[in-house]
């Protein structure tokens, strides 16, 4: 009979038999487990790579189970939204009718920027804050067009349109009312101010000449002011409040030419340059004809003349022959009286009517001192009076064949 100490012993060696037996098996199962997920991580990743992936919703989702992205389709085609972090959606592509569509939002759901496909081309658009068009880019069936509202409403404030023939701009008030036009075209450039009544108060571009044009008005719409060009110069206006030319200078052939007007627009005065001659000046009446003048005439020496209120000569002061100077007196279209100089001196001649010299006073050519003629209607010599040594008086027949002689004693 074995003891109770052999017995135990006995015990105590299967205990040690069991558990180093467990402890191969978790050995080997731990290997093999190990060697089944490395064949399984292998088999995994030399797995061929799949061509297409097809889904009708796709979500990406944060770490807190929130979508920042999604992948869907819409009655017109597809469609990409994305969300920012505060849970708002801030970007959508999707697709339309007419092409693709872009919208852009802020974290308050407002939209702020588009981009969008329509029938004409391409429109981007840039939107506030609290939602109000700011403006926009749009392609137009023959250009373009670029607008930008005012800040407190969706009112247009400039307006820019560029077609195949030419570039419009308008810049409009509050109101809504225009109060600059710019532009181009095939003929040139122009810029226009308004003002509140819409009428136009100044000016800068072409005229119908293709030439350059400055306009001021005032606020009738009554142009106060023009600069221009015209065939061989510049132009330079400015009226009253009616719009009636009161000073105007102008450049013509051969010189310039100033000229101060009434009210009425022909009254004034003119002062300018004849071509190849000189310089005139004209003072003239109330109906535009001229009262008094001062020129050069065609010998270079000058000329004053006085006229009637019908425009005719009434009297006139020039340079006659041989540098001389002469005063006439007219009445109407007749000669009444002339004084001049001559080779030997003064000689004045009184005429009627017919224009013929009955009073001729001056100084004798046949002898020396004065001579005094006196004539009929006719022209006819009657009276003759000469300063000779003697002195002499002599009176004439009608036909000038008698002549009766009084001389001194």
């Amino acid at each position: 009979m074995t003891s109770i100490e052999t017995r135990l012993e006995h015990i105590e060696l299967q205990l040690q038999l069991i558990k180093q037996k467990h402890r191969r098996e978790r050995c080997v199962g731990l290997i093999c487990a190990t060697l089944l997920g490395a064949a399984a991580l292998v088999g995994f990743t030399r797995a061929p790579e799949p061509q297409v992936i097809q889904a009708s919703r796709l979500e990406i989702l944060d770490a807190n189970g929130k979508i920042t992205c999604l992948l869907s389709n819409s009655p017109t085609g597809g469609q990409l939204d994305v969300w920012g972090s505060g849970g708002s959606n801030v970007a959508r592509l999707s697709s339309s009718e007419s092409g693709g569509d872009l919208t852009v939002w802020n974290s308050a759901g407002k939209p702020v920027a588009g981009l969008f496909a329509n029938s004409t081309g391409g429109r981007l658009e840039v939107t506030r804050g609290n939602g109000q068009l700011a403006g926009f880019l749009e392609a137009t069936k023959d250009g373009s067009d670029f607008v930008l509202t005012h800040s407190d409403s969706e009112d247009n404030a400039l307006q820019l349109s560029v077609n195949a023939e030419r570039t419009v701009g308008t810049v409009q008030n509050s109101t809504g009312k225009p109060v600059v036009r710019f532009g181009s075209s095939e003929n040139g450039a122009a810029f226009s101010v308004l003002d509140s009544a819409e009428k136009e108060i100044a000016y800068l571009g072409c005229d119908s000449k293709n030439a350059g044009m400055f306009r001021i008005a005032g606020a009738n719409g009554k142009t106060a002011v023009e600069c221009g060009v015209n065939n061989v110069g510049g132009e330079f206006r400015i009226a009253d409040i009616n719009g009636t030319t009161a000073v105007e200078c102008i450049v013509r052939d051969g010189g310039g030419e100033l000229a101060v007007r009434e009210t009425n627009g022909a009254g004034g005065c003119i002062l300018g340059n004849t071509a190849m001659r000189g310089g005139y000046s004209e003072i003239r009446n109330h109906d535009g004809k001229a009262a008094l003048s001062f020129e050069v005439q065609e010998n270079f020496g000058g000329r004053a003349t006085v006229r009637t209120a019908t425009g005719q000569i009434a009297a006139l002061m020039d340079q006659g022959k041989e540098e001389s100077g002469t005063v006439q007196i007219f009445a109407g279209a007749t000669r009444m009286a002339a004084l001049s100089g001559g080779p030997t001196g003064g000689l004045l001649n009184l005429f009627n009517m017919k224009g013929k010299a009955v009073v001729v006073a001056g100084v004798a050519v046949d002898a020396d001192g004065g001579l005094l003629s006196l004539r009929n209607s006719d022209g006819q010599q009657t009276v003759r009076a000469a300063a000779q040594p003697n002195g002499e008086v002599a009176s004439y027949s009608n036909d000038g064949t008698r002549k009766r002689i009084l001389s001194s004693p």
